[in-house]
């Protein structure tokens, strides 16, 4: 089968791999679509993810796969059902980055293993495979659930309620997604900071203001006017010092989070540029929020046409040039048909 491999640092290329072997407790599934992720995807294919990786490796973690087959002892999947973060499994020649970019992968049915008595190590990973109900989103915009789960769960998890005032700066997709859910919780004032060329598609998602981080003027009266307002600011860029500039905006006892990875090992921010504040670093977790984002879905709040490109839909002859569209910043999140 077909794949999207990291071969070694720098060197993305599609590659024929051995299909992964089907256990009993597996769903065999047809790969639909994948997203890119400009955080994890891009440090993964360039040599700077926080973690070590071992090479060669099958990257992505947002792609969406039809079942086409069952093991013996699957009993909560059916054929045809659509399963969320579906990937291929790792060989002694072919390591996993996530390992979603493929053509066929394998669905753990984890709550089978779980009534059978497995113990949770050996399952417990999988929860992130999840049956999307038929017929409430259309199978290229479904890869989109990976976000919203993830940056729905980081938004509850840090804090964020009703009425509550928040500062994103930085408008990648993981950005405008924690800026819906912030809205979508009931958050009384959601502002971004980031790239023009972005601003009409996040306020679509619901951030109610956006400012032009090139524009100085702009910023600074920004800053002005919001001092020790804010409550909750989270740096979605991951770039050092990127947050001092904001952080006479944040309320007595806010909280400031960190969602980015890119200067993962030098980050710092200056604490003497504001008063006691609370420091979230505790990551979200995907699987607790499916069924609200469902819930989302069903009630309209999402539009995936606010992230994604359906424009330029890539393949199996073009698949690596989708992240040469995202660096150009061409897409925020471009889509990649994994089924032929």
């Amino acid at each position: 089968m077909k794949a999207l491999v990291v071969e070694k640092p720098g060197q993305l290329a599609v590659k024929d791999i051995k299909e992964p072997v089907m256990g009993e407790y597996d769903a065999l599934c047809e790969q639909l679509y994948g997203t890119t992720c400009t955080g994890t995807d891009l440090h993964v294919i360039d040599g700077t993810f926080c973690e070590p990786v071992d090479y060669p490796s099958v990257i992505g973690h947002e792609s969406i796969g039809r079942v086409i087959a069952l093991g013996g002892k699957v009993r909560n999947y059916k054929i045809g059902d659509l399963i969320t973060r579906v990937s291929t499994r790792a060989s002694s020649e072919m390591k996993l980055s996530w390992g979603g970019m493929c053509q066929f992968g394998l669905a753990l049915d984890h709550q089978a293993m779980k009534e059978d008595g497995y113990d949770p190590s050996i399952w417990s990973r999988y929860l992130v495979n999840k049956v999307i109900p038929e017929g409430i989103i259309d199978p290229i915009d479904a890869p989109m659930i990976i976000t919203w789960r993830e940056t729905l769960s980081y938004t509850q998890r840090i804090g964020i309620r009703k009425d509550d005032s928040v500062l994103l700066v930085g408008s990648g997709a993981n950005g405008i997604s924690i800026g819906a859910m912030a809205a979508n919780v009931g958050a009384a004032r959601v502002v971004m900071i980031g790239s023009a060329s972005r601003k009409t598609r996040a306020l679509a998602a619901g951030i109610h203001d956006y400012l032009d981080y090139r524009d100085a003027g702009q910023i600074a009266a920004f800053i002005s006017k919001n001092k020790k307002s804010i409550k909750f600011i989270i740096d979605v860029t991951g770039k050092k010092g990127s947050l001092n500039p904001f952080l006479p905006c944040l309320a007595e006892n806010g909280t400031v989070g960190v969602y980015g990875l890119d200067d993962f090992e030098t980050y710092f921010l200056n604490p003497l540029l504001c008063g006691s504040f609370y420091f979230y670093n505790g990551g979200y977790d995907e699987p607790e929020t499916h069924e609200q984002v469902i819930g989302m879905i069903r009630a309209g709040k999402l539009d995936a046409n606010c992230w994604i490109d359906k424009e330029q839909v890539f393949n199996w002859d073009n698949a690596p040039e989708a992240y040469r569209f995202v660096r150009e910043k061409k897409a925020i999140k471009a889509v990649i048909k994994l089924s032929i």
